[in-house]
């Protein structure tokens, strides 16, 4: 939690340094645009995986899962917990889960934020995706592995399947990060 609040704080200083001519009320409205665009990307997410259980009864993400693993490893230390499916329900695990999923959702329109300031990606469609691609490293070199489904959801009944749809799920996200900062004028 400190590293994002100094994340947000060396945003907040950095934009209002002279140079870069902007006033305080610039900056907390980008702040609130970064907020906005992870909420709005994580939303188009969450549609797309209902719609794919709508037309094809593929489940969506288990929110409950990502809560637990996120309680023990702040509760207990436990990071690495390939036996997560089979540790105790904890209260509130499916509400903590999905404020885990949309942080992180907020966290990846910041870091799009970031490299936009940077001009390494721009506010587009494109870049959005390319981002979102990018981005499914995440799970799946880092949160499946912890999970004990393995790196790229080997270990799963339908490795091929997982995969997709993480790949599908992050650039849906991508897309939408990437359109919505256009859309607010970056």
């Amino acid at each position: 939690m400190k590293i994002i609040i100094e994340l947000f704080t060396f945003i907040l200083l950095t934009s209002s340094l002279p140079e870069k001519n902007k006033i305080l009320g610039e900056n907390i409205l980008e702040l609130i645009h970064i907020i906005i665009v992870g909420i709005l990307s994580c939303l188009a997410m969450d549609l797309w995986q209902r719609l794919l259980n709508l037309l094809y009864r593929i489940s969506p993400s288990n929110w409950a899962v990502v809560g637990r693993w996120f309680m023990l490893s702040i509760l207990k230390g436990k990071i690495y917990n390939p036996s997560i499916d089979d540790e105790p329900s904890i209260h509130n695990e499916l509400r903590i889960g999905w404020l885990v999923h949309y942080f992180v959702a907020i966290m990846y329109s910041l870091i799009f934020f970031i490299l936009i300031n940077y001009k390494i990606m721009n506010a587009s469609f494109f870049d959005g995706l390319k981002f979102g691609l990018v981005s499914v490293v995440v799970p799946w070199f880092f949160f499946m592995p912890l999970l004990g489904k393995g790196f790229l959801g080997i270990k799963t009944p339908s490795p091929l399947l997982t995969s997709s749809l993480a790949i599908w799920s992050h650039s849906v996200i991508g897309i939408a990060i990437g359109t919505l900062f256009q859309f607010f004028g970056y």
